[in-house]
């Protein structure tokens, strides 16, 4: 090899790194404002993945001009850095930098690099059989570790997308993902006898006090062809109880999450079907209309007048018929 050659190798590294840091530090100021909740969370989830990938770009275009073990290491600083630099960067954008996404970060970094170590001829004829063996215990576990969020979330986003117009069963270990009880996951029981709906499991709900949030669903955004949202509800404790039922949507017009629609309803000890007609949300006299193409949140909770609530829930669904509601 040359040192014209040389030099022209590292030129181009060089010259590749400052475009990659560039495209990675405009990835860390844009944050798409109308996606899902769980769009957002996939979108979180490349931290591992991506810096992985640019720990072995960087590896590749070192690899001619640099001895296979400078090539990762300079591969593995340079992205740790460029990982430094991006959380710092998100401070004044709209993205929030956190100290376990470095973590996170390293790992990935640890993986990619490591699995492409234990296939490089260079590598290996340096190590010996002994140290790839304690490598591959390493990167191994990383790898799977630094993809197990990202392909879990993307196996749910699939999921919710091919469950329309269903939205919640609680049958289905994916869609904890984007439902959450009042200070965690739903609590789930089976389903009593001569309950309406075939289910396993539906969710007993309760809540903590005044204008407590019994349940968030944060659903597939996109309800345009459909006419109301229904589930079936029944009181756990007593013969009736007032809810409150909340659509939050993404306005069209600036991006902000805004609370648009509320309304309340009586759940009574007999099982039955409640629904939200969109007929009523955006009535004639309504002063702003809700954008059904980005529903951001259903929420399920008590009503002021309302304490210690408990009712059972299940089958949230979108309706493109409104027969289908016989209590709404």
């Amino acid at each position: 090899m040359t040192v014209a050659g040389n030099k022209t190798r590292r030129n181009r590294a060089i010259a590749a790194g400052l475009l990659l840091t560039v495209i990675v530090l405009m990835a860390h100021q844009y944050l798409p404002v109308r996606i899902s909740d769980l769009e957002h969370e996939a979108i979180r989830s490349l931290h591992g993945p991506g810096f992985g990938v640019v720990a072995l770009l960087m590896m590749l275009l070192l690899r001619d001009s640099e001895r296979p073990s400078g090539a990762y290491v300079k591969a593995a600083l340079f992205a740790m850095v460029l990982a430094a630099l991006s959380e710092a960067a998100q401070i004044p954008g709209p993205r929030e930098a956190e100290f376990k996404d470095l973590l996170t970060d390293a790992l990935g970094i640890v993986a990619f690099l490591g699995m492409a170590a234990i296939f490089d001829r260079g590598i290996r004829s340096s190590m010996g059989k002994g140290r790839i063996a304690v490598l591959a215990l390493i990167s191994i576990p990383a790898l799977a570790l630094t993809l197990q969020s990202t392909a879990w979330l993307s196996y749910a986003l699939v999921k919710r997308e091919r469950a329309l117009p269903q939205i919640l069963s609680f049958d289905e270990a994916w869609e904890q993902t984007y439902n959450s009880g009042a200070d965690g996951p739903a609590d789930l029981i089976d389903a009593p006898d001569g309950w309406p709906v075939g289910s396993g499991n539906i969710a007993r709900l309760h809540s903590a006090g005044k204008w407590g949030l019994m349940l968030h669903i944060r659903p597939h955004p996109d309800w345009s062809d459909y006419f109301a949202v229904s589930f079936v509800a029944a009181t756990d404790d007593e013969d009736y109880r007032r809810i409150a039922l909340g659509l939050w949507g993404i306005d069209p017009e600036d991006g902000t999450q805004q609370g648009r629609y509320y309304t309340r309803t009586k759940i009574f000890r007999e099982p039955a079907r409640y629904c939200i007609l969109f007929d009523d949300v955006n009535k004639p006299s309504s002063q702003r209309r809700f954008d059904f193409t980005q529903v951001y949140e259903l929420l399920v909770g008590a009503t002021k007048d309302e304490v210690g609530v408990k009712i059972l829930v299940d089958d949230f669904r979108l309706e493109k018929d409104v027969s289908n509601c016989p209590s709404g």
